[in-house]
């Protein structure tokens, strides 16, 4: 069994597969409790075949997954190979797969997913940011999907005094505080030079994405930031530049809005999977909504309480880092 708790939201994941426990383990070590008081979710993981699912008539067909629905369960069916039944009314959510890749897979994307409607319930939004801090100023740098966030890090983390928030969805509450949710860090190749390039590296296979190299901070939890929440923040929206040296532009905070926008308010990238809770009725519409204004909520005290810059990334990787290191150097002595 394993237990884990973020920021006051519990859930219980039972396996006979150790194997798979032990990589969510590695993933959310940071959230991990010898015990729960209290149980919010309870996740079973299955590695085996599918049970049958009863006759009825679909609900919701998506391209990845066919929706049933019967009273309180969901039945999410992956092309009739992989099962999840979701218990609305116990809260109990049971994965099924006779392929233990596809499996965590399954189970790391559940996970998120309930955490991202749970924590925005109680007033803590992701933004989907690579987050890090230097002494008492954090940098959230906001970059779309595939944008360069984990390689980033690899040229950050470099320099001793840069700590993580995350690598790619720090929290923020509604009086624009930033607190830590530090996971796994994912890149296309494992790095042949620099403190990550000495860690150990696992292959995340995905069923319809390329597989990526993925590192649990679990290995550098020296390196892992616990008091962001009370440092002064910078945001950085992150523009690609074809050639010559990044740079770094300060500019007002109403330039900001559009990236908070694309990058909390709606989440572009942030990772959930929808399909598990909405059906797109009324009272979805709803829910949407409420989740919207919450996001807005805090992404508005983020933006006012923030400096802002527009940064400029070039082809020197390890250049842009600096850059946003300098910044947070700067504003500790401001």
């Amino acid at each position: 069994m394993l237990y884990l708790s973020f920021y006051h939201h519990s859930i219980l994941i039972r396996s006979n597969e150790s194997t798979l426990v032990k990589k969510l383990h590695e993933e959310f070590h940071f959230f991990q409790k010898n015990e729960l008081n209290t149980t919010d979710y309870l996740l079973d993981l299955h590695l085996s075949l599918r049970p049958e699912i009863p006759r009825m008539v679909a609900s919701k067909i998506l391209e990845s997954v066919t929706i049933y629905e019967k009273e309180d369960l969901k039945y999410l069916d992956y092309s009739g190979h992989d099962l999840t039944i979701w218990n609305t009314k116990k809260k109990r959510i049971e994965i099924f797969s006779p392929d233990l890749t596809r499996l965590y897979e399954l189970s790391f994307l559940c996970i998120h997913s309930l955490l991202g409607q749970s924590l925005e319930r109680s007033g803590l939004c992701r933004l989907h940011a690579l987050g890090v801090s230097i002494h008492s100023s954090n940098a959230m740098v906001m970059l779309p999907s595939m944008g360069g966030k984990s390689t980033l890090l690899k040229e950050l983390i470099q320099y001793p005094e840069v700590k993580i928030i995350s690598d790619d969805t720090p929290l923020c509450d509604y009086r624009g505080r930033i607190h830590p949710f530090p996971t796994k860090i994912s890149l296309e190749k494992i790095p042949e030079e620099g403190l990550f390039s000495t860690l150990n590296w696992s292959e995340f296979k995905r069923a319809h994405y390329p597989p990526k190299w993925t590192l649990s901070l679990s290995q550098v939890k020296e390196r892992i930031s616990t008091d962001s929440f009370v440092h002064k923040n910078i945001l950085f929206h992150g523009l690609r530049i074809s050639s010559g040296q990044g740079q770094v532009k300060k500019v007002s905070r109403w330039r900001m809005i559009k990236p908070m926008m694309e990058h909390m308010i709606i989440g572009f990238g942030l990772p959930q999977i929808l399909e598990l809770f909405l059906n797109f009725k009324i009272s979805d519409i709803v829910k949407l909504m409420t989740h919207g204004f919450i996001r807005a909520a805090c992404a508005f005290q983020l933006v006012r309480k923030s400096q802002c810059y527009f940064i400029f990334l070039g082809p020197d990787k390890s250049h842009n880092a600096t850059l946003i290191r300098d910044i947070l150097h700067e504003s500790k002595n401001q």
